[in-house]
């Protein structure tokens, strides 16, 4: 973050405990309705204040436009709204509020880290923050929080300074570069005090609830009647990027064989990342591995857990392809920004301590990519009859001024909801606006607080969930973790990651997470359905 190192010129409001200042920003520059400019009316615990000229470089330069914000005001909350124009194309605003005492802030658990320079002090939506609010707590219990109102996935910033004895917020929403214009209108913030952060979290999910359709885990129409009497998951790794075979389809059989006789296979959940061979770098031929028994082994594999009344979900990427395997006219799929520049995140596979960047950055929103993944997919499903799919990097977000990522989700999961019965879409992680899109997730349960994300959707241990032994992390391929009995009384459906020796070496430790997930299933009545 670039500090100004000049006085701006904001002008601040009072509204009780709070004070308020607001800027506007174009595609080239960041302005401030001009202090003196300012007409105030007030009724009802209603204000509204309107402005009719802009300043810049503080102060020193002008602009025409105009300024509206309308602020209600409670004992304990405010809510507010702008409306802005500019001779320029309009891609955000801000608002500043002073007057809130120092704590600690809320991360994308829920949990709370220290507030100080360089520390938690910028936290970005849907990037960081899972949904956009955010609280600071305070001793005994209360807390501040801002919650955006906004119906539509569009980016929001909240950061924070420190003045002296108290902490000035600034509450940024960018506005979707699709939509950029001179004429503005931000959707209304809320903001205020409560000893209640779940009603405050429960607020946001009710505009999904009636903006989005996002429906309860046990009624949503696209939660297969299977899914809800899911109590483990086993993670079958399959083939490194380098091409080194950890399981091939007949170790995997074997493995859910093993499970089966343990545990109903109508409870378990069979996850195949990298059973398409070379893990991320064959993205996205998705075809069956040779090396690992070809085709006709794959078609053993599912038939052979479908016996058991096992599930079988395949991993595919939502994000990344190689530009070796992606037809040439999707090349222009690759994620831009706002302004056109191309985004290009690459991972380092092969440890030469260089990022490999052979794959472009697809985004979901392009119709074109998404055809092509859903052809894929449907592919698949007709010449496997896998129960689901998986998408991996599902959480790539990026104002793209050409289609919007979340929407493109969207459209593609109800797309394969409507063509298969039974089906289900299963995603690596989660923001509100994929919450329709994806009732099972690797990644995002809330430490605390979690009824809220519990209400819709239900989440695994992720891919990296290291193996029992040596807590190798497999495909995935972040080194070796501390491996963990899974505790099945968190809201988080138990997982087996399995690797080249889990079968071989440890399987009483297999044996003791199927004990773990029966405990679980007994907890949440799964058993009992």
């Amino acid at each position: 973050m670039q500090p100004f190192c000049f006085e701006f010129g904001d002008r601040y409001f009072d509204f009780g405990r709070w004070q308020l200042a607001f800027r506007v920003y174009s595609e080239s520059n960041v302005y401030t309705p001009v202090p003196s400019s300012f007409s105030n009316s007030s009724r009802d615990g209603t204000t509204v204040l309107s402005a009719n000229e802009f300043a810049w470089a503080g102060l020193q330069q002008r602009s025409p436009g105009s300024f509206q914000v309308r602020i209600e005001q409670s004992e304990k909350e405010l809510r507010w709204q702008i409306t802005a124009s500019l001779p320029e194309r309009i891609k955000g605003t801000s608002t500043y509020v002073k007057g809130t005492p120092p704590g600690t802030v809320s991360l994308r658990d829920m949990t709370f880290g220290p507030l100080e320079e360089g520390t938690n002090d910028q936290l970005a939506y849907p990037t960081h923050l899972k949904i956009p609010v955010c609280f600071i707590a305070h001793e005994a219990e209360n807390y501040t929080f801002a919650l955006s109102e906004d119906s539509e996935i569009r980016a929001k910033t909240f950061a924070f300074q420190m003045d002296e004895d108290s902490v000035i917020w600034e509450l940024h929403h960018h506005e979707d570069a699709r939509k950029w214009s001179t004429e503005h209108q931000a959707p209304a913030w809320q903001f205020g005090l409560t000893e209640n952060p779940p009603e405050i979290l429960a607020r946001r999910m009710n505009i999904m609830e009636r903006e989005w359709d996002l429906q309860p885990w046990e009624t949503r129409e696209d939660v297969p009647k299977w899914a809800l009497e899911i109590c483990l998951v086993l993670n079958l790794h399959g083939t490194h990027w380098t091409g080194f075979i950890f399981n091939d389809y007949q170790q995997q059989l074997e493995i859910i064989q093993h499970v089966a006789d343990r545990l109903d296979g109508r409870h378990i959940v069979a996850y195949l990342p990298a059973w398409d061979g070379r893990y991320n770098y064959n993205w996205p031929q998705y075809e069956a591995d040779e090396a690992m028994g070809g085709e006709d082994g794959l078609k053993r594999l599912v038939d052979g857990a479908h016996e058991l009344g096992v599930h079988v979900i395949p991993q595919i990427g939502a994000q990344s392809a190689n530009r070796k395997f992606l037809p040439p006219a999707l090349h222009d799929s690759a994620f831009q920004d706002a302004y056109g520049n191309e985004y290009a995140k690459a991972v380092e596979w092969d440890r030469d301590r260089m990022p490999d960047t052979y794959r472009v950055n697809a985004s979901m929103g392009h119709p074109g990519f998404r055809q092509y993944i859903f052809d894929k997919i449907c592919g698949l499903k007709d010449r496997f009859n896998f129960d689901g799919i998986f998408l991996d990097i599902n959480q790539g977000f990026h104002n793209d001024s050409r289609f919007h990522v979340t929407e493109g989700h969207q459209n593609l999961a109800e797309r394969l909801t409507k063509r298969f019965s039974n089906f289900l879409v299963f995603g690596e992680t989660w923001y509100d606006g994929l919450m329709p899109a994806y009732p099972l997730t690797h990644i995002g349960a809330f430490e605390q607080w979690n009824d809220i994300f519990e209400k819709y959707c239900r989440m695994t241990y992720h891919l990296y969930h290291p193996a029992p032994g040596r807590g190798s992390t497999g495909v995935y391929d972040c080194g070796l973790r501390q491996p963990f009995v899974p505790d099945p009384e968190r809201d988080v459906i138990p997982a087996i990651a399995f690797v080249e020796d889990t079968m071989t070496e440890h399987a009483d430790s297999v044996d003791m997470i199927v004990e773990v997930a029966k405990r679980y299933g007994d907890r949440k009545n799964i058993f009992s359905a």
